[in-house]
C-alpha cells in the first residue's frame, strides 16, 4: 500500500509540475497577463514556481517512501 501512496505521489506532482510551467511561461507569453500589468505577470510567476517547488517537495518524500524498507 506504500509503494501505491508513493506512485500516486510522484505522479501528482508530475502534473503539477506540468501545471506550473504553463503558469511560469503564462506569465510571459500570454497576452491577458501582458495587458494587466505587472502584477498579473509576477502573480502567475510566483504561483507557478511555488506549485513546482510543493511538486518537487512532494516527489522527494514519495521518492523516500517508495524506497523505503517495510519492518516486519
Amino acid at each position: 500500500m506504500r509503494q501505491i501512496a508513493a506512485v500516486l505521489g510522484i505522479a501528482w506532482a508530475t502534473l503539477n509540475a506540468v501545471v506550473g510551467a504553463f503558469f511560469v511561461t503564462g506569465a510571459f507569453t500570454a497576452t491577458t497577463a501582458q495587458k494587466e500589468g505587472i502584477a498579473a505577470q509576477l502573480a502567475l510567476f510566483v504561483g507557478g514556481m511555488l506549485i513546482i517547488t510543493f511538486g518537487w517537495l512532494l516527489t522527494q518524500q514519495s521518492w523516500r517512501l517508495l524506497r523505503q524498507r517495510t519492518e516486519q
